[in-house]
Parts: C-alpha cells; sequence; structure tokens
C-alpha cells in the first residue's frame, strides 16, 4: 500500500497510472482516502468479449451508421427509379427503417417470455462522401451489364460483387445499398417473383423488387433492417445457431395459418422471415454493439465516431455498485458519486479533454482496463 499525503502527489500519481499506454497494468483502485492499492486478484474470466457485456444500457448513446444509396439502370434509364424519385423514395424508407428499429417490439416467442424489448441503440444517416457540391449520398448509375437482379434460375446474379466493386463510394467507412430491377426477361417468365428482396454483401447490400412498390416504401423497410443486421453479425434467428439464447428455435412461418406448423402463435423477430420483422434480442443487440466496439473493425467503421468530441450536456453518473465488463467508447465525463463504485474491465475510450472525477467516499476500480482516446487526441 502506497500512502499519498498530498493532493498534487495523487493527481500526479493517478494521470502517471492511468494514462500510460506502454504498459499492460493489472488492477489499480483509486479512492478517495489518498491511497493507490495494487491487487493481484485479477478475475480469470473471459474478459471483454462476452456478448452480454455489450447489451445496451441507459449509458449507451445511439451510434449512427453511414449509409448511401446507388440506383441501378440500364443505358436508357427507364427500369429504374429516376434520380428525383428514388431520393423520395428511400428516404422515406430509411426514415421508416429507423422509425421500427427505434420501436423495437417485445418478442412473441417463446409464449410467456420476458425477453426485453430494449433500445437498439443504432440509426442509419446518410452521407454524402465527395467534396464536390450537391454529393447528398444518393447517386444514379447507367449500365447495361450490371443494373438488373435474378434472384434464381441458370443465370441468377445476387451473390455476385461485381457491382458493388464498381460503384461502390467508400465502402471501407459507408454502407453501400443498391437498388436494382429485376431483369426484365425475368419479371416476363410466369415462374419467376417479383418480390422485395434484399442479400448482404460485406459492408453493402443489394435490394430488389422495390419498384413495383415505389408507392409503398414502408414495405421494404424491414428488409432493410434484416439485411444490415447481416452486415452487423446476426444471424438467421429460427436456426440453432445464431449464438443467441433469447431467439428460440421455430418453423420459421411467414404468417399465422390454420395449419401447422404454422396454427400458433408466430415469430416477429427482425431476424427471421415472417411479416413483422420487428423484434431485436438484448443478446443480439449485444453481438451488434460488440462489433462496433472492436477497434478496426469492418461495423465500427461504419460509425460516425461521436466519441471523438466532448457532450458536456449530460454526465454519466455513477452512484451504486457498477461494473463495466465490455469495451465502451464515451463521448461524456464519468462522475464517481461519493456512494458509488465503478469498475472498468476493459477498453474505455474518452473524447479529448474528457476525465473520471472520483468524489471524496467514491471509488474507481481499473481490472486490467486500457483508458485512452481512440481519435488521436488525449483526454484530461
Amino acid at each position: 500500500m502506497i500512502k499519498i499525503m498530498t493532493r498534487s502527489c495523487i493527481i500526479f500519481l493517478m494521470l502517471v497510472l492511468l494514462c500510460s499506454c506502454t504498459r499492460k497494468i493489472e488492477v489499480f483502485r483509486v479512492s478517495s482516502t489518498e491511497q493507490i492499492k495494487r491487487s493481484s486478484d485479477i478475475e480469470e474470466s473471459v474478459r471483454c468479449t462476452s456478448v452480454e457485456a455489450y447489451i445496451p444500457d441507459s449509458n449507451f448513446y445511439t451510434q449512427h451508421i453511414r449509409v448511401n444509396v446507388h440506383f441501378m439502370d440500364d443505358e436508357k434509364g427507364d427500369k429504374n427509379f429516376s434520380l428525383k424519385e428514388g431520393r423520395t423514395f428511400m428516404k422515406y424508407l430509411i426514415n421508416n427503417a429507423n422509425e421500427r428499429l427505434w420501436k423495437n417490439k417485445k418478442m412473441n416467442l417463446p409464449e410467456g417470455n420476458n425477453t426485453q424489448n430494449l433500445h437498439p441503440r443504432y440509426q442509419y444517416k446518410v452521407v454524402g462522401v465527395n467534396d464536390k457540391k450537391g454529393d447528398d449520398g444518393f447517386y444514379k448509375h447507367h449500365d447495361n451489364e450490371l443494373y438488373y437482379f435474378i434472384g434464381k434460375g441458370r443465370y441468377r446474379n445476387n451473390y455476385h460483387k461485381d457491382v458493388i466493386r464498381k460503384y461502390s463510394i467508400a465502402s471501407d467507412s459507408v454502407l453501400n445499398i443498391f437498388v436494382l430491377p429485376h431483369h426484365p426477361d425475368s419479371v416476363k417468365s410466369k415462374t419467376y417473383k417479383t418480390t422485395a428482396t434484399g442479400i448482404a454483401l460485406g459492408t453493402s447490400l443489394k435490394m430488389s423488387g422495390l419498384l413495383v412498390r415505389k408507392d409503398k416504401p414502408w414495405e421494404c423497410a424491414t428488409l432493410l433492417n434484416h439485411e444490415v443486421g447481416h452486415i452487423l453479425g446476426l444471424g438467421h434467428a429460427w436456426l440453432k445457431n445464431d449464438g443467441c439464447d433469447d431467439t428460440p428455435v421455430h418453423a420459421n412461418c411467414w404468417q399465422q395459418t390454420d395449419s401447422k406448423p404454422c396454427d400458433g402463435v408466430i415469430s416477429n423477430n427482425m431476424m427471421d422471415y415472417n411479416n413483422s420483422q420487428m423484434a431485436i434480442t438484448p443478446c443480439q443487440l449485444g453481438i451488434v454493439h460488440k462489433g462496433f466496439a472492436r477497434l478496426n473493425s469492418k461495423t465500427r467503421n461504419l460509425l460516425i465516431p461521436q466519441w471523438c468530441t466532448l457532450d458536456t450536456t449530460k454526465n454519466i453518473e455513477i452512484s451504486g455498485d457498477e461494473s463495466w465488463n465490455g469495451a465502451r467508447d464515451l463521448k461524456h465525463n464519468i462522475i464517481v458519486k461519493s456512494t458509488g463504485t465503478l469498475k472498468i474491465s476493459c477498453r474505455v475510450s474518452f473524447p479529448a479533454h474528457g476525465r473520471i472525477l472520483v468524489e471524496p467516499g467514491g471509488e474507481l476500480i481499473l481490472n486490467g482496463a486500457r483508458l485512452h482516446n481512440d481519435c488521436g487526441d488525449h483526454w484530461n
């Protein structure tokens, strides 16, 4: 135990211990009794990797995913939306998709469940990336070879990435949405269905069948949320291997019918194929936010980095016992109140000039934590 007798000394020592990135520090406890204790009782649990640690709580703020939209057409320019029509359609669709995420309805399955319907804490924002005037994130491309979508048959191209490789813009930092019409020859076939469909490919996705619903953009909002869910790391929820215990295995019925297996309550989960797709479970949100928190992950790079700028309109106040077992990117100051204890066990990024204030009587425990600024700057 080291006793520090003056305020200036303890401030200096705290800064040395907390801000150093050259050594991996196991555990430090910082308290208002003017003492710093080093502990060797490191928890051996798998730290910073548990999905449960990333389930959004009241201290999470809403992350914004950058997206842009590409309308593919042939040289005649009459097979898809015009840029003006498409912009109006997709703005409505994306706004409606955001609203549906925001609502996050309670899970239907299993019957009688008590699964929480938490705020998802992520939304979409259309952005332009070029310096030229008028770049609003909506683009129109004419290409006779790549403008169409075929979902089945010998010439299916739904998995092909040629159009993405040629026309995507800033795909390392923006989620590119490609709106393609079904091929005219396919539409002529009586067995080909021009349904609204989509597919996620890396950090881009294709959507088709939207033009025939030009007066009903909201009908495709959950399709967008489903495909983006795949990009964010989510699997189909009716299967056993989606990594979540709160998404029960079921028959994946589109709607309730009079015959088995769809004659009972059906799923409303976003990652199932059903006529609702309005529910996201805590575990699914944990997977999404774990990806957001992993440095240099493909999904983190899609986010607008709000953690670089200090927001002083509120503070994160810790008045009871709280443990952070997952990585976090803060945009607010932390105040550990006199009655509070905050235990940090993973990476925490602070905005420039952000700080932790421990009031007399409060306690800060750093359990193998890394405290840093992820924007090339310094925190206080």
